[in-house]
């Protein structure tokens, strides 16, 4: 059984590569189909937990819009998720479904998203992640600042996953999902690739 500390099993469960096909095909005008790929990063580069993530459209896997390392930790008893973007995304591109270019990733890659840091919980069946507040992480989309809200909740079946931009003067939704959350199912499973 899991519990509020399992960085291992947190990090089985993300793993994976994940799509959004049944609802994006239920309902196309509000959900784009979308993959999530998630791998652990090499011990040998990363001693602590590490994963490195592409989120991309389902018909350009290889041109990812979102491309992350994310750092798990145990801060005070809790499970906190530290963001991180690669210094030069370009040349990282189509790592999480390519072994060789995960290898070649190291520390001196990535840079802290400040603010972006997000607590993580145990339900007692699920996992659930949640930026931490005060509007700190902020994101610039189409040369508009915003700040990030975001939300995650995963566990063996699904992985459910929010994310919205809001004006930091007016709190008015300016990108993200209107219609509620995306809904992925897993493809594969990479928990097998998970060292720690």
């Amino acid at each position: 059984m899991s519990h509020a500390t399992d960085l291992k099993t947190l990090a089985g469960w993300m793993c994976a590569d994940f799509s959004n096909q049944e609802q994006a095909f239920e309902n196309p005008p509000f959900y784009a189909h979308i993959r999530v790929c998630i791998r652990p990063l090499p011990i040998a580069n990363f001693p602590e937990p590490s994963l490195f993530l592409e989120q991309a459209y389902d018909y350009a896997l290889d041109q990812p819009y979102r491309v992350r390392v994310l750092r798990l930790k145990i801060i005070e008893g809790r499970m906190e998720l530290e963001n991180y973007k690669l210094k030069d995304q370009e040349s990282f591109l189509g790592a999480a479904r390519d072994q060789k270019k995960l290898k070649e990733i190291s520390p001196n890659d990535i840079e802290l998203m400040g603010g972006c840091d997000m607590f993580i919980n145990w339900t007692g069946t699920s996992f659930k992640g949640v930026v931490k507040p005060g509007k700190n992480c902020r994101v610039t989309r189409k040369g508009r600042e915003t700040y990030l809200d975001n939300s995650f909740e995963i566990d063996e079946e699904k992985l459910i996953s929010l994310d919205r931009g809001y004006d930091p003067v007016t709190n008015e939704l300016v990108w993200g999902s209107v219609a509620g959350a995306f809904h992925f199912k897993r493809r594969q499973s990479f928990a097998n690739e998970v060292e720690f």
